[in-house]
């Protein structure tokens, strides 16, 4: 695991720092953007499982150790309800009434507990002032697990997704 995360910052490094000598000043080599950080990634989009896919599975439960999502879904789709948070279809990207929430809450099947997981869209930006990745959530989507006779898991259904600015 170790080994990945090697991988993956020295990737992210050797991006950063090309980008710093393809924006910087040809007469000054070493200066950075006015910002001081660098975009490495725009609307880079990945999933994190949030309910280990089987019972008793050691490597899963260690990964999600951590994690206590509960109060933070439960939060969210409060704020659908109360129109503080606009929540938008996966597939047409068309906003969804609180209604309509409460409706697909209402399915067979769907419950808040068996969401497990989340995608993130992500900004990442690089400073290498501080030598520090900054990472921007700009949309959620919640995927609940999606069952055959109540057991057996044939993967996630998204609900809708959540945009933040």
């Amino acid at each position: 695991m170790k080994y990945i995360h090697f991988i993956l910052i020295a990737g992210l490094l050797l991006i950063a720092c090309n980008q710093v000598n393809q924006e910087s000043d040809p007469a000054q080599p070493d200066t950075v953007p006015a910002t001081g950080s660098i975009l490495v990634a725009d609307d880079i989009i990945y999933d994190v499982i949030i309910k280990p896919l089987v019972e008793g599975d050691l490597w899963e439960e260690e990964k999600l150790k951590g994690y206590n999502g509960t109060e933070m879904i439960n939060d969210l789709f409060d704020g659908i309800y109360s129109g503080e948070i606009k929540a938008f279809d996966y597939f047409t990207g068309k906003s969804m009434s609180p209604n309509k929430i409460k409706k697909i809450e209402a399915q067979e099947g769907f419950e808040r507990e068996n969401i497990g997981k989340i995608q993130f869209t992500e900004k990442w930006n690089y400073n290498p002032v501080t030598n520090s990745i900054e990472k921007k959530i700009t949309s959620i989507v919640f995927g609940y697990e999606y069952r055959i006779e109540g057991v057996i898991r044939t993967g996630y259904k998204a609900v809708f997704i959540i945009e933040f600015q």
